[in-house]
């Protein structure tokens, strides 16, 4: 009976070179003729945002343009940043349900020159720092 091996690695294309380990393990395998398969993903396109942003907030996707356009250009569409990104808005007002509207209002023009974040763990960080002290 053979020998079996699940082996799950992962690495962002932007901070790694091709001299890397894990292509290292990659061609090794490959030669050595190990089945492999790649996997890869990307963020979510401005259609797609568009329409996850209006079915959260239960509005039509032509209102939520505004919106997308500047969470995308943050976000560059990775799901989880853009959900911590949303409820970093709405933790700091910039994003709210109004209650006389019935519905979700935004404050494009201080979400615009937000600076642009270019990983998550910047903005997790960030949570971090507003937590007590004790808490963190």
């Amino acid at each position: 009976m053979g020998s079996c091996m699940f082996f799950v690695g992962t690495y962002r294309d932007n901070e790694v070179n091709a001299d890397h380990a894990v292509f290292h393990l990659i061609n090794k395998l490959e030669i050595s003729n190990v089945p492999t398969t790649k996997v890869s993903l990307t963020g979510l396109d401005q259609e797609d945002l568009n329409t996850m942003i209006s079915d959260s907030l239960c509005l039509y996707p032509r209102i939520c343009t505004s919106l997308s356009t500047a969470v995308i250009q943050k976000t560059k569409g990775n799901p989880f940043f853009v959900l911590e990104f949303m409820q970093s808005l709405v933790g700091r007002g910039l994003l709210r349900y109004n209650f006389l509207m019935k519905r979700w209002v935004w404050n494009e023009a201080a979400i615009r020159p937000e600076q642009c974040m270019d990983n998550v763990l910047y903005l997790l960080s960030s949570k971090m720092a507003a937590l007590s002290e004790n808490v963190r």
